[in-house]
C-alpha cells in the first residue's frame, strides 16, 4: 500500500481543558487550531476545507453562538480563514462524523486540507442536567415531561436492563470509572488527572439516575480540540500521520470493519465514548471484543488496562479528561496510532477504533498507522 489516495489526519491540537474559564469558547478554539496547524506543519493559508460539529448536547444547553457553541462562520471571522472551498457544520454530529465527512470531501477532490474543530463551554448559570424551559416541542414533548431526556435517564434505563441481564453491579461500574482515573494520570489535559477515587467514595456519590451516581457522569468543561486532514500525497514533510482506513454510522456499525478491510482481531486499542460509565459496555459486547464473557467482566479482569488485551480510553476518556463529546477520543486515537502519545504510548497501537455518541446515534472511525485502501463502501 502507498499513501497515494489514502486519507490522513496530519495533525491535532488542543486548548487547555478546565471546569470553568474566563476566556471564550472562540479563544479556546483558536488555541486548538493553532496547535493543530503547527503539529501538521501547515499555515492558515493552506486550509481550504472545514468541518465542525457545533451542537451543545446537554439538556440545559443555551445553544448560543459564541457562548456554548461555535460554528464555521465564527471560526472564519475569528481566525481569518479566507480560502474555503468546502465547509460543513454537522447538526448533532460527533468528532467521528467530522472525520468521515472530511475524508469524503478529500476523496471527492472538494478541497486539499480540511480543518476540523469541536469546542464545548461550561457556562455559569444554566443547569447542565436539566432544562427549565416551560414548554417542550417536537419529540421532546413526549419525553421531557417524564424526565427521560434529562440527567442521562435514558442511558440509565438501558444500563439497568444490561445489569439485570448480565449480572453487573455498581461495583462493576466503578471499575470503569477507576480505569478512567488511572488512565487520566498521564494526560496533562485531564481534569481528573491524579485524583483517584475509592470504591467507598464512588458509592457515596450523589445518585443521578439509577444506577448512575455522580461519578458515573462525565465532567462538563471548557475546552476545544482541532485536527487537520489531507490526502496522503499532500502530507507535509514534517507531519506524523494516522490514516483513516474506514468509517461507519449508527445504522450500519459493522461497516467500519468492511470499509477498512480489518476485523475485530486486528484492533490494537479502542477509544469508546463514555459520557456515562455504562456506555463502554455497548460496543465492547456488540462488536464481540469480549469472547469470554460480558464487557463488565472484561474490564473488571484488567483486559482494558494499558497493558491489557485491548487498552481502552488510554487518555482517561470523558470520565477522566472531561466532556468534550468525543473529540478527545479521536485525538487520543491519532496520538497513539501516530506514535505521539508520550508517556502513555502503547507498545502496540497500529490500529485504533474510535466510537462517539450514544447507542442510537453512534459513529465510528478506524485509524491505522499505515495507509490502507477502503475494502468496501463506508457505512
Amino acid at each position: 500500500m502507498t499513501a497515494r489516495g489514502a486519507i490522513a489526519i496530519a495533525g491535532f491540537g488542543s486548548s487547555q481543558i478546565v471546569r470553568r474559564s474566563q476566556r471564550s469558547i472562540t479563544s479556546l478554539a483558536v488555541d486548538a487550531i493553532l496547535e493543530a496547524l503547527t503539529d501538521a506543519g501547515l499555515t492558515r493559508e493552506d486550509i481550504d476545507g472545514y468541518v465542525g460539529a457545533p451542537w451543545a448536547t446537554h439538556a440545559g444547553a443555551v445553544h448560543a453562538e459564541g457562548a456554548d457553541e461555535i460554528s464555521c462562520k465564527t471560526i472564519v471571522r475569528a481566525f481569518g480563514l479566507s480560502g474555503l472551498a468546502f465547509w460543513a457544520d454537522l447538526y448533532r454530529g460527533y468528532a467521528t462524523d467530522m472525520a468521515a465527512m472530511g475524508a469524503q470531501a478529500l476523496l471527492a477532490g472538494s478541497c486539499r486540507y480540511v480543518l476540523g474543530v469541536r469546542a464545548l463551554f461550561n457556562l455559569e448559570g444554566p443547569s447542565y442536567a436539566t432544562s427549565s424551559a416551560p414548554v417542550a416541542y417536537g419529540d421532546d414533548q413526549f419525553v421531557k415531561p417524564y424526565g427521560y431526556s434529562t440527567a442521562g435517564a435514558r442511558f440509565a434505563a438501558r444500563a439497568r436492563r444490561y445489569m439485570a441481564e448480565t449480572g453487573a453491579t455498581r461495583e462493576d461500574l466503578y471499575a470503569v470509572v477507576a480505569l478512567a482515573r488511572r488512565h487520566a494520570v498521564l494526560n496533562p489535559h485531564a481534569v481528573w488527572a491524579g485524583k483517584f477515587l475509592s470504591l467507598d467514595d464512588y458509592l457515596a456519590g450523589a445518585p443521578i439516575a439509577t444506577p448512575h451516581g455522580l461519578y458515573d457522569c462525565d465532567m462538563p468543561v471548557c475546552g476545544a480540540a482541532a485536527f487537520v486532514m489531507c490526502r496522503g500525497e499532500d502530507l507535509p514533510d514534517t507531519a506524523s500521520p494516522a490514516y483513516v482506513a474506514g468509517w461507519s454510522g449508527f445504522q450500519n456499525p459493522e461497516a467500519v470493519f468492511t470499509s477498512s478491510g480489518l476485523g475485530v482481531a486486528d484492533v490494537a486499542c479502542c477509544q469508546l465514548y463514555d459520557g456515562f460509565s455504562s456506555m463502554v459496555y455497548e460496543w465492547l459486547d456488540g462488536f464481540g471484543f469480549c469472547t469470554s464473557g460480558p464487557a463488565w467482566k472484561f474490564i473488571r479482569d484488567g483486559h482494558a488496562d494499558r497493558d491489557g488485551r485491548l487498552p481502552l480510553n488510554t487518555f482517561g476518556g470523558s470520565l477522566g479528561e472531561g466532556r468534550l463529546h468525543g473529540i478527545g477520543h479521536l485525538r487520543e486515537a491519532y496520538l497513539q496510532v501516530a506514535g505521539k502519545a508520550g508517556a502513555r504510548q502503547l507498545r502496540t497501537a497500529e490500529t485504533c477504533l474510535v466510537q462517539n455518541g450514544p447507542y442510537d446515534g453512534s459513529s465510528f472511525v478506524m485509524l491505522c498507522s499505515e495507509p490502507r485502501f477502503q475494502g468496501g463502501r463506508p457505512g
